[in-house]
């Protein structure tokens, strides 16, 4: 579903939605696809595997967490991670280095491009788009920003690396 709203940024900040966070895009309210049983096992999974990674390095790892894009703009992150240090009080004020989005199935590449663009644009220096349901998943960076299928979602500074087999492993069969 794709419902649009308008509202000021202000208003959107003090907002709490019923379902599940909305992205604020240039004055509307844009509703997020809500995640099934494949896509909250990958996230679950990642976020265990990451805040365990992160206990080691001080990472900051953090689920469905609202970013600035620019002014108007606000994305919603599946998962977000940062490096140790301050990142804001209530909505961060530095970009993660690593952004995670997991495909639900009314999702499109189309409609996820633009997203992953402007992560890269405001300094994020990876991003993961997966997609659970046909079991692949594709890594952006500045150095690959057109993105590259991959068998392992990996970082650099700090290194991670999680092959995908051992998130595939997770999901019911189809």
């Amino acid at each position: 579903m794709n419902t649009r709203v308008a509202i000021s940024v202000e208003e959107y900040l003090r907002t709490s939605f019923e379902d599940a966070d909305c992205e604020y895009l240039d004055g509307e309210i844009v509703e997020r696809n809500m995640g099934e049983l494949p896509h909250s096992v990958i996230q679950g999974r990642l976020l265990l595997l990451l805040s365990e990674l992160g206990s080691q390095g001080s990472l900051q790892v953090i689920p469905e967490i609202r970013i600035q894009i620019t002014p108007t703009r606000y994305r919603v992150a599946d998962i977000a991670v940062w490096r140790p240090g301050p990142i804001g009080s209530r909505i961060p004020t530095v970009s993660p280095f690593l952004a995670i989005e997991i495909l639900s199935p009314e999702d499109r590449m189309v409609r996820m491009q633009p997203k992953i663009q402007e992560y890269l644009g405001i300094g994020v220096e990876w991003v993961w788009l997966i997609d659970p349901f046909e079991r692949k998943a594709l890594s952006y960076s500045s150095q690959n920003p057109a993105g590259v299928l991959t068998e392992a979602l990996t970082t650099a500074n700090p290194t991670i690396q999680i092959f995908l087999e051992t998130l595939w492993k997770f999901l019911p069969e189809s």
